[in-house]
């Protein structure tokens, strides 16, 4: 706001290159400090929940991609907030891999829980590739993640046959009766 004060003032012309260079900086460093706090902590899960979030992803994905991205969901939207951040932004690297990398026409998302765990699976219709040979820094990010939480992240994929990602994260009973409630929610998009 202070550069754009004293572009208003009409300062000498030698002066204005580096005024507006100076506004321009400013408002890049603010914007990309926004963009890091949305990257931490999605305000749409506290405002929608996981469900709603993980749809509005794969509508905004097929409108961007192409791909048609088919989420079904079995969970309760009262996990722990750092599962559902997690889940959220496993798909969502996903979503990005399956559109930059893999060429895939159709990803299916599947969040359950089961025995105690939440299970997420990511499948494409892509190119597939080695996972022995090729782990790019977002799937080091989404292992991360899911170890961080206790969890196991598998990949399975091979060359020509597209990738399906397995992801087990731990989880203590919800309700406390031992039981995890669970509704069902599909929602197709593309």
């Amino acid at each position: 706001m202070e550069a754009e004060n004293l572009l208003d003032l009409e300062p000498a012309a030698e002066m204005r290159p580096h005024l507006e260079a100076l506004r321009s900086l400013a408002e890049n460093g603010i914007n990309e400090i926004r963009n890091m706090a949305l990257l931490l902590r999605p305000s749409m899960l506290d405002d929608f929940g996981l469900v709603p979030a993980l749809n509005w992803q794969a509508r905004e994905t097929a409108k961007r991609t192409g791909m048609r991205v088919q989420v079904d969901s079995e969970v309760e939207d009262d996990l722990p907030e750092e599962h559902k951040t997690t889940i959220y932004r496993i798909v969502q690297e996903a979503l990005n891999n399956c559109a930059r990398h893999a060429q895939a026409t159709t990803v299916q998302v599947s969040v359950r829980g089961e025995n105690g765990q939440i299970l997420l699976n990511v499948q494409d219709d892509g190119s597939g590739f080695d996972p022995q040979r090729v782990r790019g820094l977002g799937l080091l990010g989404m292992e991360e993640r899911v170890r961080h939480l206790g969890g196991k992240f598998e990949i399975d994929s091979r060359p020509g046959r597209g990738t399906l990602l397995h992801i087990a994260l731990p989880l203590a009973s919800l309700n406390g009766d031992g039981r995890n409630g669970a509704h069902s929610n599909s929602h197709s998009a593309g």
